[in-house]
């Protein structure tokens, strides 16, 4: 059935369906209630191509996936994909489409966020690897996009987010080692101009200092995103100059592939002479060998309420929604405890 057939059994224009379908307020709800059971019955769906030739507008959601650094690695993009994932369920019920563009640099990633909203006049993003002062946001807030942001900013700025408790997780952590009698402890980060960087390294700071240890800058490194591979020679060198160091913090999987590869290649007997821990994903859950304990977290739950969110501010655009996600450790043997 088609749009000009269904306005005809419900004897109304075919502006007034097509306007009760999108949900215009200018309809009355008691028409854009007996328009949709119309469509139900009919199994009438509206085209999403006609409708966005008819209006200039889509309501696709855009979202561009890196592909660069630790990115490059389609086990590395589990997080996202399981992200995606979650995007996707919400999506397919509201039957809105998904439109994903691949990017190799942050260069490419400004470039693949204009040629959607500029070309293909999309109103709707999400946004993902927030960095403490991202011009992604301006771009958007400039074009006045509808968007949702996998992260949040340093920068006291309003607009909607969903992520990960950074500083609640790395506290769980830390305190999880202190626990078990560890005092050196090692914390490999991800560069800090991304905002969950400098959540997390706070927060390690924090809990030491609550508990009276004293932080050894020595025991601290960052590693460039999308320098992932530098991480062993760091790790290495960490470990060979501070033999104190009982457990090691990794920010991520790369990282703590890269201790794993140190530890083995020092002759340090993982879960007996040290201890690894970091953030959950494919490649510590089912590939690294021995199993490394991990900080879990809801991933395809956060592209889920993503999504709600986006749908909730086109209802209401001037409102800003957030939600934060908690962690549970995964205890898999990785993680011993110092006597």
């Amino acid at each position: 059935m088609n749009i000009k057939e269904l306005a005809k059994k419900l004897r109304l224009s075919i502006t007034t369906v097509s306007r009760a379908l999108g949900g215009y307020a200018d309809v009355s709800e008691s028409t854009r209630d007996r328009v949709k059971k119309y469509a139900i019955k009919y199994q009438y769906s509206p085209n999403p191509y006609a409708r966005t030739l008819a209006s200039g507008k889509t309501k696709t959601v855009g979202y561009v996936l890196p592909i660069y650094g630790t990115n490059t690695s389609t086990l590395n993009q589990g997080n996202f994909f399981q992200f995606i994932s979650g995007m996707s369920d919400e999506l397919f019920s509201e039957s809105i489409q998904l439109q994903i563009l691949f990017a190799k640099s942050e260069t490419e990633e400004i470039k693949a966020y204009k040629k959607l909203i500029l070309e293909q006049k999309i109103e709707n993003i999400v946004l993902q690897n927030i960095k403490t002062n991202d011009k992604r946001i301006e771009l958007l807030n400039k074009y006045k996009i509808n968007f949702v942001a996998w992260g949040k900013t340093k920068l006291n700025q309003n607009f909607s987010w969903v992520d990960l408790d950074n500083k609640g997780a790395i506290e769980i952590i830390t305190n999880y080692l202190i626990k078990k009698n560890h005092k050196h402890i090692s914390y490999i980060n991800i560069s800090e101009k991304y905002n969950f960087a400098n959540e997390r390294k706070s927060s390690f700071l924090k809990v030491l200092k609550k508990n009276k240890i004293k932080f050894n800058n020595n025991y601290y490194a960052s590693v460039k995103l999308e320098e992932p591979e530098k991480s062993f020679e760091i790790i290495k060198k960490m470990l060979s100059k501070n033999k104190n160091i009982t457990a090691i913090i990794c920010s991520t999987e790369f990282s703590a592939l890269s201790a794993i590869k140190a530890c083995n290649f020092l002759k340090l007997q993982i879960g007996k002479h040290i201890s690894i821990i970091t953030f959950d994903g494919p490649l510590v859950r089912d590939l690294s060998s021995p199993p490394i304990t991990a900080a879990s977290f809801p991933v395809k739950k956060l592209g889920k309420r993503a999504i709600n969110i986006l749908m909730d501010k086109n209802k209401d655009n001037k409102k800003s929604y957030n939600y934060l996600a908690k962690s549970v450790i995964i205890e898999r043997g990785s993680v011993h405890t110092v006597k």
